[in-house]
């Protein structure tokens, strides 16, 4: 009876092999053929010219995969056109090869993360985070406004493992809005559907997800497409004109592929993007410094405990800056001259803000650096003198203008209890 039972067992594994096996012949029958890449010579670039992501703090080319253009990922993705690099990765249109080749291609954005993380845990804690809000609950409405996770894979370099992660393929940041109008601003009535999306988004990190971005700025917020053929053609252009490369020897660096003449009408919803730095809000206190500078939240430079309204002040910041043209705590070359940029960043809170509370002070381990113990500023020479109304009067003709400065105003509060949460902003008066 073994011995049958052996037999047996051999013939259904047999079977099962076999039948594997014509799976696989008929999808490779059926699936999209990978392009051969063009014979056309691309443009190289000279060698001591620094280009993309060469330009980051205390970069080494190990960190980074040496992506090509056409090879394949995962056997499944073939890289089309480079379209973004950041300091701890790369971001590439691909080619979806398990689309049947039928239909029209299917492209998707991969971001191939750097091997430059402190651990390996570290390293996967991107995809995590991502996973938990692409999961956390897919009926609600502001999922449509944070980027989804597809997939994720690893790839192995000389340089370690790198994170891979797909989503689905966004087009230009609301810094490159800014430049389609007049002044490099957004106006208003741009700025008030946007703004909303933005805060549906939010609304659903911190409510459903419970999770803090902590580094919200116009390069992570990019608008969607509303006719995804238009990658086709950003790929087919890819091979008709080279992208121009530095050609070194373990690898080639290439100019991307990001601006794509697209009219108003093909840019779709605002999409909150770049959970790298993204952390939950519902376990001990948060306490580690965030957000870049100029956007960071009064706590934050205190030294104190932070957690979802550190999102609300960064957003606060930000919609001005696309709205007004430059940051509302940028800070004067000379104000750093002896302090630190949280001391000059303090002082321009304190400018539009007035001092803050003293129960604020108490919180924060740092605050005896910048503040005595009454609360006063050690360094008030570098306090000047302005405010949101007066800075709206120099933008004439808008009657929105009261309505705008009060939303604003309502993210903008020394104290983090005090800020208006993203489920309470979506109903102030100015948002449609």
């Amino acid at each position: 009876m073994d011995e049958i039972g052996t037999h047996k067992g051999q013939r259904q594994s047999e079977q099962r092999l076999t039948h594997l096996g014509v799976t696989m012949y008929i999808r490779r029958l059926i699936q999209s053929v990978p392009y051969k890449p063009p014979s056309l010579p691309p443009r190289l670039l000279p060698l001591a010219d620094l280009v993309e992501e060469e330009h980051t703090p205390h970069y080494k080319p190990q960190h980074f995969y040496p992506v090509r253009l056409y090879e394949i990922l995962n056997n499944r993705y073939q890289i089309a056109a480079k379209i973004g690099w950041g300091t701890s990765s790369t971001v590439w249109l691909a080619r979806d090869l398990h689309q049947w080749r039928w239909l029209p291609p299917r492209y998707v954005a991969i971001k191939v993360n750097a091997s430059n993380y402190a651990s390996q845990e570290s390293a996967e804690q991107e995809v995590r985070i991502t996973e938990h809000i692409t999961k956390a609950n897919p009926q609600h409405p502001g999922r449509n406004f944070v980027a989804i996770l597809l997939d994720s894979f690893r790839v192995a370099s000389p340089g370690g493992t790198h994170v891979c992660m797909v989503f689905d393929a966004l087009c230009e940041p609301l810094w490159m809005l800014k430049r389609r109008f007049e002044g490099n601003t957004i106006p208003l009535d741009v700025l008030k559907p946007v703004s909303k999306l933005i805060l549906e988004g939010l609304r659903y990190l911190h409510t459903e997800c419970h999770v803090i971005h902590t580094d919200l700025k116009s390069d992570n917020i990019l608008l969607s497409l509303r006719n995804p053929s238009i990658l086709n053609s950003v790929a087919q252009d890819e091979m008709n004109n080279p992208s121009s490369r530095k050609h070194l020897d373990d690898r080639d660096i290439y100019l991307s592929r990001n601006y794509w003449g697209l009219s108003p009408n093909e840019l779709g919803r605002s999409v909150i993007t770049d959970f790298g730095l993204a952390v939950r809000g519902d376990g001990p206190p948060n306490t580690h410094p965030i957000q870049p500078e100029g956007y960071r939240a009064p706590e934050v430079c205190l030294g104190g405990d932070w957690s979802y309204s550190a999102d609300i002040w960064n957003l606060g910041v930000m919609l001005w800056d696309l709205f007004y043209g430059r940051g509302l705590f940028d800070t004067p070359p000379d104000s750093r001259v002896s302090g630190s940029a949280d001391e000059a960043h303090l002082g321009q809170i304190i400018t539009l803000l007035g001092p803050p509370p003293l129960d604020l002070l108490s919180r924060g381990k740092e605050a005896s650096r910048y503040f005595d113990a009454e609360g006063q500023f050690k360094n008030p020479n570098i306090i000047g003198k302005k405010d949101l109304v007066s800075m709206a009067k120099e933008i004439d003709g808008d009657g929105e203008m009261p309505q705008f400065v009060d939303f604003i105003s309502g993210m903008l509060r020394w104290r983090p209890e005090d800020r208006t949460t993203a489920e309470d902003l979506l109903s102030h008066p100015w948002l449609p």
